[in-house]
């Protein structure tokens, strides 16, 4: 609707002007030559104007992408072409003569194939350079959208990278390995599996656009678990999440937030930080109490930006974030991961 509306005003007023100025024409030729040319050339203002406008509003409604479907785009637009000029030259063709005379045209039963074809073959030419123009737009536009896709997936690269393999968080995954190995064998043995596992999916996963939830899940579980055995009871986390086949997300989303939350928040034991995870209906939901440290590390405030900049570019959903005095929580919608297979590929 906003499409129409800024179509609109942007058509109107050469539509208004080029009404008008035929108008002005009309009435000076009128007067000075006869009312048959003057007619004629009233009608004919107002059936140029209403054709331009016409084909310009079709062209720029029609939903079928240039870039993925061109022939198909161009014949169903050639179609609607002939049928709104026809309708609009008979609409203007009895709106005049009912005018004039006060009858109907008998050229709109007999359909004189002569002014018919002459109104469509001007049409043909302005068409051509108004679904030309469409073209150049929506291939420009793709162009303009794969590359800030790559930007942005270059930019989470970057980010999840920065997160995982961030020296402190080595150097405290390392601190707790050293400990556990001469405590506990087998819990050590369990971490480096976990500690593996979440730099395995960070290199499968970088290259992709979204990855399923299920995948997603099972990283989380991963990170959760080297969390859990560094922070213990500081940490206190409920993850509730239920998988389909189609559901995705961005990659690494979950695991960002969950960092967010760690980085952001005092987790200690007269301050537990509590973690929830859970699906809503067709949206993730992560929430922690909200307990800010008062120095906090120093921090570039990407990662989320980062997630909300691929949602943008992979979908119209947006995150909800929702702020209070006790709690912080972002609302991730739920993706489709057919309509991303090529993406992954």
């Amino acid at each position: 609707m906003q499409k129409v509306l800024s179509y609109s005003k942007a058509t109107i007023k050469p539509f208004i002007g080029g009404c008008v100025v035929f108008g002005i024409i009309g009435l000076l030729t009128g007067w000075s030559l006869s009312a048959s040319f003057f007619w004629e050339t009233l009608r004919s203002g107002f059936l140029t104007a209403l054709i331009w406008v016409g084909n310009g509003v079709l062209s720029n409604e029609v939903k079928i992408s240039w870039t993925d479907y061109p022939l198909k785009r161009l014949l169903i637009s050639l179609l609607l072409t002939i049928i709104v000029t026809l309708f609009i030259a008979v609409f203007v063709d009895v709106v005049f003569t009912l005018l004039r005379y006060g009858r109907l045209p008998s050229r709109v039963f007999a359909l004189q194939a002569g002014y018919y074809w002459s109104i469509l073959l001007i049409t043909f030419v302005i068409s051509m350079f108004l679904h030309g123009r469409s073209f150049l737009l929506s291939y420009r536009q793709a162009i303009v959208e794969q590359e800030e896709l790559k930007r942005a997936s270059l930019a989470s690269k970057y980010e999840s990278l920065q997160n995982q393999v961030n020296p402190h968080f080595l150097f405290n995954s390392l601190n707790v390995l050293s400990n556990l190995v001469y405590k506990d064998a087998e819990l050590s043995a369990k971490f480096i599996e976990q500690l593996a596992q979440v730099y395995r999916y960070v290199l499968e996963a970088q290259d992709k656009e979204v990855v399923s939830l299920a995948s997603e899940k099972e990283m989380l579980e991963s990170y959760l678990f080297l969390l859990k055995i560094r922070f213990g009871d500081q940490l206190q986390v409920a993850l509730d999440v239920e998988t389909e086949a189609s559901d995705a997300l961005p990659p690494l989303s979950l695991q960002m937030l969950a960092e967010n939350a760690i980085k952001h928040n005092i987790v200690s034991r007269r301050k537990p930080l509590n973690l929830v995870i859970k699906k809503v209906k067709d949206r993730i939901i992560v929430r922690n109490n909200f307990q800010p440290k008062q120095q906090e590390q120093t921090s570039l405030g990407v990662g989320l930006d980062n997630i909300r900049q691929r949602y943008a570019l992979l979908s119209d959903q947006l995150i909800e974030i929702d702020e209070a005095s006790d709690y912080y929580q972002v609302s991730l919608p739920i993706l489709k991961i057919t309509e991303y297979a090529h993406s992954n590929r």
